[in-house]
């Protein structure tokens, strides 16, 4: 027993290690060539992490290298490929991409006008753009607010208090109105009586004064020297009289003053006065007309408060908005990393996958992967001294795997699955036995356009292998018989990789933001 858990161990390792060495040896062959450091600073990188991709006008151009805390904010330190110049005025953004969320360094390079950053210098224009999540998040705050605003709008033409209103501005205003033509002649009279009292006052003030003086001189003669009383009463007399002679001239000044001043703006504004009636009522009329168009049902808001129907379309259109992210998020979901190395065809791949499962008898599978060997595009044929020979150009792009699989018979001893649809950016169609949910037979018959390709054989590529995963680990490895059909090409394929479910990745993903 100890000796096959020592094999399985043994074949366990060269299975990691060769698919290290593959998805390494595919990440290299994008980033070769030295590359130059730049300085980002930002308030938030939610969801950023080293190795993050960087993009420059979308073409992928390096990667995150660092990120830490510096001076109360959070530095990001990019690198990028040396041959793509970056100009002073350059900016720098937070951007999402993908179903996942996943985040990455976008950045503008600016204008040629400028002049080149230089290298480990900053980019000082930095925005972090809003996800996802925050749009659907304000959409949402935002249709609370609008259907509380219905609510009362709805409450306040039931209950009659809105038309209230309106009938008691339209009184205001016939009030208003009434008082000022009522009272201008009364507030006129009363204007030019009060400019008669000053002026009398001026003129019959001063012998008033003089009067005073002389009966207070007279009564001190009368009474003596001796009549303490009642010279204290003159005393008393002469300085009411100062006091009337020193501060009344004054007072009356700012009476008829004041009385101009009320004269001139009841003139001037009586035209102002006349138009804001005028704007009262024609306001109150208008609106008026508009909550009796509400009230009949007319115009869009009327039907939103008088017929259920178009309130029913649209909260129905809002349920049928929100059943795609709902199909999405009861879904399971699987992301892998791979990588494969054929030895018949000499193929090597490389790439990511991702298994949405709506449901547990159905999935969408969707896969990217460098392919080593590429598609023909170009065949020339070289004379050289006599001696013909032949040149052929690759190229190596990268290959596109969707596919619908589904569940057609279940027995005690596993379930068979067919899958259809494109297969390294072919045709393809497969045959699955699932023995178990880690352990499966698979058959894939793909490439059937091969034989229009030059120099390729006439029959598709037929892959028969196992694929198995281990219980309580990501890695999964598997292995089998690759162009099968073709004697030339025929061999065996050996794989491995890693697979991540949608809670494991949420998982990983905390964990590393709180480690950060």
């Amino acid at each position: 027993m100890s000796g096959i858990s020592f094999k399985v161990g043994i074949f366990v390792l060269l299975t990691a290690l060769i698919s290290g060495y593959l998805i390494i040896t595919f990440d290299s062959k994008n980033w070769t060539g030295d590359t130059k450091e730049y300085f980002l600073y930002f308030d938030d990188v939610s969801g950023l992490s080293k190795g993050s991709d960087v993009s420059v006008k979308g073409l992928k151009a390096g990667k995150v290298k660092d990120i830490y805390f510096e001076n109360e904010k959070i530095k990001v330190v990019v690198a990028i490929k040396k041959d793509i110049p970056i100009y002073a005025d350059a900016k720098a953004y937070i951007k999402t991409m993908g179903l996942m969320g996943d985040k990455y360094v976008y950045i503008d390079p600016g204008s040629p006008n400028n002049k080149i950053l230089e290298e480990k210098s900053s980019i000082k224009r930095t925005i972090t753009l809003a996800s996802a999540e925050d749009t659907f998040n304000d959409i949402s705050v935002a249709a609370k607010k609008f259907e509380i605003l219905m609510d009362n709008l709805n409450e306040a033409v039931g209950n009659g208090r809105l038309t209230q209103l309106i009938d008691n501005i339209n009184s205001l205003a016939i009030e208003t109105r009434q008082v000022v033509a009522e009272n201008r002649e009364n507030l006129r009279k009363s204007i030019e009586n009060i400019e008669k009292i000053t002026s009398n006052l001026r003129k019959t003030l001063p012998p008033l004064v003089n009067k005073l003086n002389r009966i207070a001189d007279n009564l001190e003669e009368i009474t003596g020297e001796n009549k303490d009383d009642i010279r204290q009463i003159v005393i008393s007399i002469r300085n009411v009289a100062k006091t009337l002679e020193d501060k009344l001239p004054e007072t009356i000044d700012n009476i008829n003053v004041a009385s101009k001043k009320a004269k001139e703006i009841l003139s001037d504004n009586q035209s102002d006065i006349r138009d804001a009636v005028k704007y009262i009522r024609s306001s109150a009329k208008k609106l008026d007309a508009i909550l009796a168009k509400i009230n009949e049902g007319k115009g869009t808001l009327g039907k939103l408060v008088n017929e259920d129907s178009l309130y029913n379309t649209v909260n129905e259109g809002i349920k049928d908005f929100s059943k795609p992210f709902k199909v999405i998020n009861e879904s399971k979901l699987y992301v892998s990393l791979f990588g494969e190395q054929h030895t018949g065809n000499k193929d090597r791949k490389a790439g990511a996958s991702i298994i949405l499962m709506p449901k547990d008898d159905r999935y969408i599978y969707l896969s990217l992967l460098s392919n080593s060997n590429g598609n023909i595009s170009e065949v020339e044929e070289v004379n050289t001294n006599g001696s013909v020979s032949t040149r052929t150009k690759r190229d190596l792009n990268i290959l596109i795997d969707l596919q619908y699989a589904r569940e057609v018979w279940k027995t005690d001893y596993g379930n068979l699955w067919v899958r259809a649809g494109i297969k390294e950016s072919s045709a393809g169609a497969a045959v699955d036995w699932w023995f178990n949910e880690n352990f499966r037979f698979n058959v894939d018959v793909y490439k059937f356009d091969r034989k229009y390709a030059w120099d390729e054989p006439n029959a598709p590529e037929l892959d028969m292998g196992f694929f198995y995963k281990f219980d309580k680990t990501p890695l999964f490895f598997k292995f089998g018989g690759s162009d099968l059909l073709v004697d030339e090409y025929r061999g065996i394929y050996v794989g491995a990789g890693l697979m991540f479910t949608d809670d494991y990745l949420k998982y990983m993903l905390g964990l590393s933001n709180a480690v950060r």
